[in-house]
């Protein structure tokens, strides 16, 4: 019990959670479950008159109260608690309460919002429940100290870059209005947060930064310009986290820095829609294919494979994209030759600027003669093609080439030339003359000239045709060819200065002759042989091995130059030449080439990839004699030549159709074997374009993964439309053969593919889809999303900021279509949607004003951040879209309030402004509603007050026309007040609306009629209630505001009393206020007022206090040091018992916010630094505790934890909200303000982009205890009159008829009273205890050595005299003064309740959907403390007697609990002498006033009797477990150790001793509280006390008349017997001193004695059982009790649910009903145990 009691201390919350079976439970037995409960036993064993008498009686005591008022009660209605989610962004639609106990009216006040000011004491800030937040705003954010964090305010002229999280929003970087951002994607660090974002579009400019299409932006904002981008849009980007590459697709043509550093790599670096980007180095990456022909519009990545698609064909790597600096011209084997060279020694030779690695020198520079024209010439002894010249200037003596102009050498035919602007960095072109800048730089020039006439020239010259200075001049040369080359004669193949990493290289074996033919341009190498040798070994072995340099992996053709054997006039000779290739590594070819040629040709001997020459290896090519070759037959001998290959650049691959894949590791070595890029090995149909690709795990028996392809495309034969999947290497259809229309987005999350495009269907037109849809891989079938939306989607993306389970998707649509069958409607949404793929509806959003063009956001990941990027022409934009309301969840997650499209909305003025709420909650177990009040239109109509119900915004209160500016309940009535919004009419009177407050009831759900308040004049106009506050404990509700008089006749200027049971205004005293009361603050039965106070021409105060206790106003210390009116007033923590509280406002006149601390003595000021344009709305202080730390940062947690000078204390800091301009620039909404520090917190947007405001935090609060009446109707008050008057009526003629056979029978009663009380005395003795030796006397008829019982039952007979007739006027005194006490039993909040963990702001966020309550420690006893206990009058045994025994809670409290059970359960025959006695008085007490000399007799018979008993006591008999006795001298060890576990046979035939046996093996019990505080200042449980038997003869004694009283000490303290009812009835005779007024509840006193009471005589028969938890009982049939309380159980027949009877005191009926089996036990708890519950 101890541990399941501290368990649930663990658990303790704001409620206990009732943890009672379901009312569904089948066996349940009910008075409604017939047969079931059939067999249950009557309860009742008192006469039927009685019973009747009773309640009549009761009704004629109780009918003035029942006529004026049901109930009078002082309650405290348990604080409801919320639930949120906690994942993800889930709307909180429910907020439900669950309490441990019920209580059957509600009459507190909840006191969550009240407007700007009060939002509760730091005391209630306890437990993790969620927080309201309301204000105007439309968006938003939290702050974080590595980013800004607020939400945006933008520039919709601009294209804005924004990075999202769940509570986050960060401005990035804007670009030119004219380029939208289309592309994006993330590197990001360990936490989830991004570390750089590449975005691309067709923005050239990015902040100030100067971009082209794309750029790297940092999480700081900083911009990376990517070497100057491409030259084109880019519409995709995709982002290897892997690899850290880039892959950048769209429609440019090369990327711009190719076209800034040379003309020799722009065309080859141009890549074609498709380039990549290096993070690591931050450089452009070639590829070997240089580009698609077509534009990219997305990639995917799957199995090591990234696959980029679009609208293209075929890749663009052929000549014209090679690069042009790939092999060097041999200039050393060249004729060089110079046109007016200098005569200065040493510059005069043209080839000192070859390959010379020196600056301007002698012997390294080219100089012409002074003040002419030159040339330089080279002529070619080989066949080339010339590509690109290079060229350095001389500034040998400020000389220099200016000019130049480029002609070829055999046909002085000028060449057209391109070249780099060094200025423009464009490309221009030239012919006659081409400039050269005068600097060591490169100046590069490309020859422009088509193929044809490049190759057949045999030479080039420079002419020369300006200079600078004294003549022209050259310092470095270089010329290159564009195809790669390899000559049999070494000697051509490459040049020394090459920078390649491996040179062109060749070697021979065998006899090679070199042949230079006149007619061929060019030398060659020519084999001989016999023909008849042809076959042999030698020369089979002589060959041509050359190595030619590949500059790039790629598809090549491989041309032989065979010169034509006219040249030579062998064509007789020639033959076949055998041609190995070894291509790589694995791949080998072999060929034969003819040579029978007569002019000279290329012949083509292999087309294919080959991969880049490395170090590793290079494709080799060997010529050598073909055996089997053709042979003239008259040759006698065989001509082999042999004299370059060439290997041109082709397409590689022109069946691509839109897709193609390409390797992630682009270091991978297979590139030597194989291309790293390749089409699908089916391709799509022709023409095919796709716009989207995705992947994921196919949710079938194969689990294989597949590429998903959606677009505009169409097989009909294959069976695909728009989209279809790539798995296994084969292309396959989706279900219904597709989607009718284009696919532009998709994405894949759990199994299925959210699809987004333009289409109505599927393929097959089976199923109806409006532009998004979603197909489940498992089942294979196609899903609407509800109705879909009214426009196209263009990005599906999975939104991880929200969870893993939130797909968002944008487009041109503005509405979510409602579903068909659906109730909703259709929801404005403008180009941003949500799609919660767990619960399969639509979302909240981020928060987005204008028109979004990019929307990204990777895959869900298990990390504390998950951040999208959104750009777009916007004007605004934050983490959260939320209308005016908002909850702040216990991990510190921002969650819209109400499901999506029940928001708040402006009202018909564009205005939305919540500015206060509350939660309102009836009673335990029944759902807290969230109320909120201010200026808006709900969905369904209504205006400025609204509640949250079933997830929907409902209005409340029609009529409500003007502005909310606070609310409260007291009770179950609720108050609304506001700007009075009144229309007149023509008559002059109020037509109706809002006169600034309404009381509207809550149960009823209808306005409660209150005079209205008006202004100056009797106007409505100028009304406003700014605070309406509970007084607590009373009925007293105060207004303040802007008002003179109340019903148009009650002065009562700014501030004014509310009687909440009367509806009638009060003023109070006459005060100083001339301008509205802003705030209101109750500490304890002390107002404080915030207004204007002034007397005459006195400076203004602005804080004043009203005592009611005298009815006055009284000045605050302090308070004229104010600078300016306040805002807000804001309860502190108490500290030393004394309430503080915060004062905010502003210094007057238009000045800067201030900060100011009452602390209970004097009003200081604080250092306070904010911005002058800054409003502050409210302020509450919280715990450190309960900050974010993602807020203020490691590094401020020490300084918050030491006190904070004199006006916040330690641990603790202050939430300033409103809209607040805060140093540094930042703007927020609300802020933690600490050490004169500001640590940003939330900051909240308005629809328009303007900055929002926060107006109230609130949050579930302890409710204000209020007086409370509830009236009856007139027809009930009518009825209950006329049952009193037959009631009477029957009274008097009972009373009649009771005195006549009083009468007859009075001899015999007296003489049978006489004789029962001698009888008694002389039975009693058996089984009683022996009465201790010491006597004390009192008073009375008897001789000093009467016994003890004697002299009680003398006492008791005195009191019985007359008790019969004072008996209906005694009932009637104890209700009166228990009306008179009821402020002290009534159920309350004491002021430390909450003294466990404190609620505050700790964390900023997912998933569930309840806004979940704390779980503060002091709250564990809530339900115990303070509460009058039912306890029953039979048992009850005050507390005083063990007020000062130290070892009542050191764990000594078994032996007072077995001594207790022995005083009630002792002996058989005591049982039945108790009832005896009981039926006797009675009858004595009926009879008292009648004849006193009867009792008198009796009295005198029982006291002689009782002394003869006295002498003839026998011992007791004690049983052990085995049913045998026990000697006297072993179970009367101890002396007063009265053990039950032996006092009874267990094997008795005795029907009382069976039911007492087992009573004994029930164990003890205690009863239930109240409890006062003992000596040691600790509230400590009573325990019941054992008692003799000497109480029940002296009550035989009683009924004889006797007068003897008895006082004895002994054993473990004094042993007392409970009263009677009659001896309760006598009481109202005695004097004050012996009231029951001057004795502690349930207890009374016969002649000063005080006794206890024992367990009522009708429930001796059943088992008793213990409460271990509080039942609150619910339906008709139901018993409810508290925990502690004693239930006997009468039938234990169905396992669940038993039947019993509660005894909830002795002057409450005994209650009998069904309640859960498992509530009660059968031993009592420990004392331990009863610490915990109460």
């Amino acid at each position: 019990m101890a541990k399941r009691c501290a368990g649930a201390k663990q658990q303790a919350s704001f409620f206990h959670t009732d943890t009672r079976p379901s009312s569904n439970s089948p066996s349940k037995c009910s008075p409604s479950s017939g047969a079931a409960c059939a067999h249950a036993p009557t309860a009742a064993r008192s006469s039927a008159w009685m019973r009747c008498t009773a309640i009549l009686a009761l009704m004629f005591v109780a009918s003035p109260a029942l006529a004026a008022d049901s109930s009078t009660l002082f309650a405290s209605t348990p604080t409801p608690t919320t639930a949120g989610s906690g994942s993800a962004i889930t709307p909180v639609s429910t907020i439900s309460s669950n309490t441990s106990s019920d209580v059957s009216s509600s009459s507190s006040s909840n006191s969550g919002g009240g407007g700007s000011s009060q939002s509760g004491s730091v005391e209630e800030l306890e437990g993790d429940g969620g927080i309201g937040i309301v204000g105007a705003f439309s968006g938003v954010s939290s702050f974080s100290p590595t980013s800004s964090g607020s939400a945006l305010s933008l520039n919709s002229t601009r294209t804005s870059l924004a990075a999202l999280s769940q509570n986050s929003a960060l401005l990035l970087a804007s670009a030119s209005a004219n380029g939208p951002i289309t592309a994006a994607c993330a590197f990001y660090n360990k936490d989830g947060t991004i570390s750089t974002a590449y975005i691309g579009g067709s923005f050239t400019t990015l902040n100030s930064t100067s971009v082209g299409y794309v750029a790297a932006v940092s999480a700081t904002g900083q911009i990376d310009p990517m070497g100057g981008g491409v030259n084109g849009p880019v519409n995709a980007l995709y982002c290897s986290q892997k690899s850290g590459i880039v892959y950048v697709g769209g429609n440019f043509t090369t990327v711009s820095a190719s076209l800034t550093s040379s003309v020799a790599t722009m065309r080859s670096n141009s890549t074609g829609a498709l380039t990549l980007y290096s993070s690591a180095t931050k450089t452009w990456l070639p590829l070997s294919f240089h580009g698609l022909n077509g534009p990219v519009f997305d990639f995917a990545e799957m199995d090591s494979k990234v696959y980029a698609v679009g609208a293209f064909s075929a890749t663009v790597d052929n000549a014209t994209h090679s690069a042009l600096d790939s092999q060097p011209v041999n200039l050393n084997a060249c004729t060089i030759t110079g046109g007016n060279n200098a005569e200065i020694p040493g510059f005069s030779d043209p080839r000192n600027i070859i390959c010379t690695p020196h600056a301007d020198s002698s012997g390294n520079t080219w100089l012409m003669r002074d003040k002419l024209t030159g040339f330089y010439r080279i002529d070619f002894p080989f066949k080339t093609t010339p590509s690109l010249l290079r060229l350095m200037n001389t500034m040998y003596q400020d000389r220099g080439t200016k000019a130049i102009r480029i002609e070829a050498a055999s046909t002085n035919q000028a060449l057209t030339m391109s070249y780099l602007d060094p200025t423009t960095k464009s490309e221009q072109f030239c012919t006659h003359s081409c400039p050269v800048p005068q600097n060591y730089e490169w100046q590069e020039y490309r020859f422009v000239d088509n193929a044809a006439t490049l190759s057949n020239i045999s030479g080039i010259v420079i002419n020369i045709v300006d200079w600078y200075g004294m003549g022209g001049g050259l310092n470095k040369i270089e010329l290159y060819q564009r195809d790669p080359r390899v000559y049999a004669d070494d000697r051509f193949s490459s040049s020394p200065c090459s920078r390649a990493p491996s040179r062109p290289s060749s070697s021979i074996a065998g006899d090679w002759k070199t042949t230079t033919p006149a007619s061929y341009h060019g030398t060659y190498k020519t084999l001989t042989v016999a023909k008849a040798d042809v076959s042999s070994a030698q020369a089979q072995s002589a060959h041509v091995r050359m190595l030619p340099y590949v500059p790039e992996s790629g598809f090549y053709k491989i041309y032989m130059m065979v010169p034509g054997c006219q040249n030579t006039n062998t064509c007789l000779q020639r033959s076949s030449a055998r041609v190995d290739l070894l291509m790589t590594r694995k791949r080998a070819v072999q060929t034969s080439v003819p040579q029978h040629n007569l002019a000279d040709e290329e012949a083509v001997v292999y087309t294919g990839y080959i991969p880049a020459s490395t170090q590793e290896f290079t494709m080799s090519i060997s010529v050598g004699l073909d055996a089997s070759g053709v042979v003239n037959p008259q040759a006698a001998t065989i001509e082999l030549v042999v004299d370059y290959f060439r290997l041109e650049r082709v397409t590689s691959y022109t069946n691509l159709n839109g897709v193609i894949e390409l390797a992630s590791n682009l270091e991978s070595p297979l590139y030597m074997d194989d291309p790293l890029y390749q089409p699908l090995n089916v391709s799509l149909p022709d023409n095919s374009i796709v716009y989207s690709a995705t992947t994921g795990v196919f949710n079938d028996t194969h689990s294989n993964s597949t590429l998903f392809l959606g677009g505009r495309f169409s097989s009909p034969d294959s069976g695909y439309h728009n989209i279809a999947q790539y798995r296994n290497s084969k292309l396959k259809p989706l279900s219904n053969t597709g989607i009718w229309g284009t696919v532009y987005s998709m994405t894949f999350v759990n199994s299925s593919i959210y699809v987004g495009g333009n289409f109505n269907a599927t393929a097959d037109q089976a199923t109806a889809l409006s532009n998004v849809a979603q197909f489940n891989t498992t089942d294979q079938v196609w899903y609407p999303l509800s109705g879909g939306v009214d426009g196209a989607v263009s990005n599906v993306v999975p939104y991880s900021p929200f969870g893993p389970n939130v797909v968002a998707m944008s487009g041109s649509f503005q509405t979510l279509i409602a579903g068909p069958g659906s109730e909703g409607e259709a929801i404005a949404m403008h180009g941003l949607a949500m799609w919660d793929t767990a619960f399969g509806q639509w979302t909240y959003t981020p928060f987005i004003k204008g028109t979004l063009s990019m929307l990204f956001s990777d895959p869900w990941q298990n990390r504390a951040n998950n951040v999208a990027l959104v750009a777009g022409s916007l004007s605004a934009a934050a983490a959260l879209k939320t209308e005016g309301a908002l909850l702040l969840d216990a991990q510190q997650h921002i969650q819209p309030l109400g499901l999506l499209g029940s928001s708040l909305r402006p009202d018909d003025a564009g205005m939305l402004a919540v500015n206060t709420g509350l939660w309102y909650a009836k009673k335990n177990g029944t759902t807290a509603q969230l109320i909120v009040g201010g200026r808006f239109k709900t969905p369904d109509g209504s205006v400025n007050l609204a509640r949250l119900k079933d997830g929907k915004w409902r209005g409340l209160l029609d009529g409500v026309s003007g502005e909310v500016l606070t609310i409260n309940n007291a009770a179950n009535l609720l108050f609304i007040g506001g700007v009075a919004n009144v229309t007149e009419s023509p008559s002059g009177h109020g037509d109706s609306n809002f006169g600034g407050l309404v009381v509207y009831n809550m149960d009823s759900h209808s306005s409660v009629g209150i005079q209205q308040l008006q202004g100056p004049g009797g106007s409505h106009y100028t009304v406003r209630v700014n605070k309406v506050a509970i007084r607590a404990d009373t009925s007293m509700v105060v207004v303040g505001g802007n008002f003179s008089t109340a019903g148009g006749m009650l002065p009562c200027p700014y501030i004014c009393t509310l009687d909440i049971n009367e509806n009638q205004w009060s003023p109070m005293a006459s005060s100083s206020l001339v301008d509205q009361v802003t705030d209101l603050l109750f500490s304890g039965s002390t107002l404080y007022v915030a207004g204007t106070f002034q007397n005459g021409t006195s400076r203004p105060v602005y804080l004043m206090r009203y005592n009611f206790g005298s009815s006055s106003w009284d000045s605050v210390s302090g308070a004229t040091a104010l600078p300016g009116p306040i805002t807000s007033l804001t309860p502190g923590i108490s500290e030393a018992g004394v309430t503080a509280f915060y004062i905010s406002g502003v210094a007057a006149p238009g000045g800067a916010p201030y900060l100011a601390k009452y602390d209970g003595s004097s009003v200081a000021l604080a250092d306070y630094t904010i911005g002058s344009s800054s409003t502050v709305r409210s302020i509450l202080e919280v715990p450190r505790s309960r900050i974010p730390g993602s807020v203020i940062g490691s590094g401020s947690s020490s300084s918050l934890n030491r006190r904070s000078g004199a006006t916040i204390p330690s641990g603790y800091v202050l939430v300033v909200s409103g809209d607040l301009d805060l140093p540094g620039g930042q703007r927020a909404s609300n802020a933690f303000f600490y050490d004169n520090q500001w640590a940003p917190f939330l900051s909240t947007i308005q629809a328009d982009g303007s900055p929002g405001f926060i107006g109230s935090v609130f949050f579930e609060r302890p409710p204000t205890n209020v007086y409370q009446r509830h009236r009856l109707s007139v027809a009930l008050v009518i009825l209950i009159a006329i049952a009193i008057a037959l009631g009477i009526t029957f009274l008097i003629v009972l009373i009649g008829l009771v005195y006549i056979y009083l009468r007859n029978r009075r001899e015999a009663a007296a003489t049978a009273s006489a004789a029962s009380a001698a009888l008694a005395a002389t039975a009693g003795g058996a089984g009683t205890t022996k009465a201790p030796p010491s006597v004390a006397v009192f008073g009375g008829a008897g001789a000093g050595g009467t016994s003890d019982y004697a002299r009680l039952g003398a006492g008791v007979g005195a009191a019985a005299v007359g008790g019969g007739a004072q008996a209906m006027r005694s009932q009637r005194t104890v209700q009166a003064e228990q009306y008179a006490n009821g402020a002290g039993e009534r159920d309350t909040w004491g002021d430390n309740a909450f003294a466990g963990e404190q609620v505050s702001f700790d964390n900023i966020a997912p998933k569930t959907d309840r806004l979940v309550s704390g779980q503060p420690a002091g709250l564990a006893g809530l339900a115990g403390v303070g509460r009058q206990a039912a306890v029953s009058s039979d048992t009850y045994v005050h507390y005083s007697d063990r007020k000062g025994d130290g070892k009542y809670l050191a764990g000594s409290a078994s032996n007072d609990l077995n001594d207790s059970l022995d005083s009630i359960f002792e002996s058989a025959a005591a049982e039945a002498e108790a009832e005896a006695e009981v039926e006797a008085r009675e009858r004595t007490a009926s009879a008292g006033s009648m004849d006193a000399v009867v009792a008198g007799a009796a009295a005198t018979a029982a006291a002689a009797a009782a002394a003869v008993a006295q002498q003839k006591i026998p011992a007791p008999r004690h049983y052990n477990e085995s049913g045998n006795s026990i000697p006297n001298d072993q179970s009367s060890s101890g002396s007063t150790d009265y053990s039950r576990n032996s006092m009874y046979r267990p094997d008795s035939t005795n029907p009382f001793e069976q039911r007492l046996a087992l009573r004994e093996s029930q164990g003890t019990f205690p009863p239930a509280g109240p409890y006062a505080d003992g000596a040691d200042g600790l509230g400590h449980v009573p325990m019941p006390r054992a008692h003799h038997m000497e109480s029940e003869h002296a009550a035989a004694a009683a009924l004889a008349g006797a007068t003897v009283a008895t006082s004895k000490a002994g054993g473990k303290g004094s042993r007392r017997r409970s009263e009677t009812a009659s001896t309760r009835n006598t009481e109202a005779g005695l004097s004050p001193s012996q009231s029951p007024s001057s004795r502690p509840s349930g207890e009374s006193s016969v002649n000063g004695s005080s006794t206890h009471l024992p367990i009522r005589d009708s429930l001796r028969q059943y088992p008793v059982f213990y409460a271990k938890f509080t039942f609150s009982s619910r339906e008709t049939g139901e018993l409810g009790f508290r925990a502690g309380e004693r239930v006997f159980v009468i039938d234990q027949s169905d396992e669940i649910w038993w039947m019993g009877i509660a005894d909830h005191g002795s002057d409450q009926p005994l209650e009998q009903g069904v309640f859960p089996a498992t509530y009660v036990s059968g031993a009592p708890p420990e004392s331990t145990d009863w610490a915990e519950l109460v």
